[in-house]
């Protein structure tokens, strides 16, 4: 069971920085329905995220302060794609919110595999 949550967690945030990026610049150059479709997926993806980080979290590392802070980082990056996606639709400045989006996955990623802290 344990490895079927991580394999879907970190499977999970690999599509949702590839959608990210894709339905981005999809957005950015007037393709909106197919940037629909994607950011669709994206969510259906942080759903999963969630869902299965919630889960290894109270089951396997409940005591451990740094994935309660990885949590936290992972709600704001959340916040940050839907942002940036939402401001990118409409045509309004979202490069922040973008960038912004893309370092907290990798922080969040680095945390997830122990390479930073």
């Amino acid at each position: 069971m344990q490895n079927a949550l991580l394999e879907s967690h970190v499977g999970g945030w690999e599509v949702a920085l590839v959608l990210l990026i894709i339905g981005y610049i999809l957005y950015r150059a007037g393709k909106e329905r197919v940037a629909k479709i994607l950011h669709m997926i994206l969510r259906l993806m942080i759903i999963i995220i969630a869902v299965s980080g919630i889960w290894m979290l109270f089951a396997y590392h409940a005591g451990d302060v740094l994935y309660y802070v990885k949590g936290i980082l992972a709600i704001l990056a959340f916040g940050l794609m839907e942002m940036s996606l939402g401001r990118a639709r409409r045509n309004e400045a979202s490069i922040g919110f973008f960038v912004g989006a893309l370092v907290l996955l990798v922080v969040v990623i680095l945390i997830g595999y122990r390479v930073l802290f």
